[in-house]
């Protein structure tokens, strides 16, 4: 495992959220290149973020960032804005696993365009549901889908605070 002080020996952060290598050379080509290549989550394969190689392990870009700022090499990352490339530590906080679920994009099969509503064919309602604490929580059904959204919006707020995912 790397430590704060070995990383920022090799590395330099750039406020655009890359790691840049040192190189103590004399040319500093490899100082404007950010390190690093794509890799995909082995759970989520749609989920990609950059990764590098450091003494033969692989290391997450955006875990190194913040060992780099804050000393700690974190189990979680949540990037606050969903995008698994944007690496700046303004756009990274500390999660549990069940705090990174919350801020996740709606899925690509879901059919209302609303995270936590879904169509209930037996009642012809809408159907508002959330996950949180490992439960699944029915909040209600109802008739309009703005209504819908919108109580999904508050359930949202209310179980999952600042990680709530209003997209």
């Amino acid at each position: 495992m790397i430590d704060q002080q070995t990383l920022k020996a090799k590395f330099d952060y750039r406020p655009d959220g890359c790691l840049v290598l040192i190189n103590d050379a004399e040319t500093d080509v490899w100082k404007r290149r950010p390190v690093g290549f794509m890799s995909c989550s082995k759970d989520r394969p749609e989920k990609i973020y950059r990764a590098t190689k450091i003494k033969g392990r692989q290391y997450a870009i955006h875990k190194l960032i913040w060992l780099w700022h804050h000393g700690e090499y974190p189990e979680q990352i949540d990037h606050i804005n969903r995008d698994g490339l944007d690496n700046r530590i303004e756009n990274l906080r500390l999660a549990t696993a069940s705090q990174n679920m919350m801020n996740r994009k709606r899925f690509k099969n879901n059919s209302s365009g609303v995270t936590g509503v879904s169509w209930h064919k037996k009642s012809e309602r809408w159907f508002v549901y959330i996950n949180a604490n490992k439960k699944r929580k029915n909040i209600g059904y109802f008739d309009d889908l703005e209504l819908a959204e919108l109580v999904a919006q508050e359930a949202r707020h209310k179980y999952h605070k600042n990680y709530a995912n209003f997209c």
